[in-house]
């Protein structure tokens, strides 16, 4: 198993939550996860994938093709 090292950076929710339509655009900590070695571990284009949420820890598992 391969280990990437990733930063969560800063962005803005781009989107209004209904249950605070007056909140403005907050800034809100992001995760970008792009390149090859996404395809090359089973997460082509177009899949639909899982994630587990847990303290400190996210599981990302590609769904099957069914």
């Amino acid at each position: 198993m391969s280990k990437r090292s990733l930063t969560v950076r800063e962005g803005h929710r781009d989107y209004t939550l209904k249950s605070k339509p007056n909140s403005g655009n907050p800034i809100t900590p992001f995760i970008l996860l792009k390149g090859s070695w996404l395809e090359n571990a089973g997460f082509t284009i177009g899949r639909h994938v899982s994630v587990q949420v847990e303290k400190h820890r996210l599981v990302i598992t590609a769904n099957s093709d069914t």
